[in-house]
């Protein structure tokens, strides 16, 4: 749709089936037909804006977070860089690919997955928002509160209210209270999360004081 022209911003594309949808680190994310939310967003950046495309992850994440968090009463917590789990599993991920101009960026397509009434997972750290229950919930009622969440996040980072998101996103931030196993490419390490860097870098301090910062393929959580 981009190649072809310039869609109304906010435009998005949903699929009823997924099965070999990109993840980070060039996982694949399948969805069995008709259960989960799988869903595309068009946002063109403003030039105003903080030009920092890890800061419209963290507002996406947050918009994604709080949408999970109005169909369950589980803990909900966004795991670096842009998972979203319930009571611990994953039940959301989001990628971000962006169009740039030279330096000037033209614009966003935010994916964004949501295990929503799946019951059954390969992987065992997997989840749904609707996990354990019997009722089915009606993804149009998820995408209508999405959208709704996402005007909101949106709008703090085209405001360049950084501040804001940065706030709500480390308080939502899994790993902060406590230290966790992380394998990197030195072995592996005990590790408690002081932040997430505004060029998206992992900044963790370890067991015995040593603090470093990782990006995405340096670093992986291990559950």
């Amino acid at each position: 749709m981009l190649k072809q022209g310039r869609p109304t911003e906010g435009s998005c594309v949903v699929a009823r089936f997924q099965h070999e949808g990109r993840g980070q680190r060039s996982n694949v994310w399948t969805s069995p037909p008709g259960e989960n939310l799988l869903i595309s967003f068009i946002l063109y950046p403003p030039k105003s804006a903080v030009p920092s495309p890890f800061l419209l992850s963290k507002a996406l994440a947050l918009a994604v977070h709080q949408t999970l968090v109005a169909f369950t009463r589980k803990v909900v917590h966004i795991k670096w860089p842009n998972d979203i789990l319930v009571d611990g599993k994953k039940a959301a991920g989001i990628l971000l690919e962006n169009q740039w101009l030279g330096a000037q960026w033209q614009a966003a397509v935010a994916g964004i997955g949501i295990n929503v009434n799946q019951k059954k997972f390969i992987l065992e750290n997997a989840t749904s928002v609707m996990q354990g229950l019997e009722e089915v919930l009606a993804l149009e009622l998820v995408i209508a509160e999405l959208q709704r969440q996402l005007s909101f996040t949106y709008k703090l980072f085209c405001d360049g209210d950084s501040s804001a998101i940065n706030a709500a996103y480390h308080h939502h931030l899994f790993g902060k209270n406590e230290f966790l196993r992380y394998s990197s490419e030195k072995g592996e390490l005990r590790g408690k999360v002081v932040q997430v860097l505004d060029d998206g870098q992992l900044e963790l301090i370890t067991d015995n004081g040593i603090k470093n910062s990782y990006d995405l393929s340096e670093v992986r959580l291990i559950f």
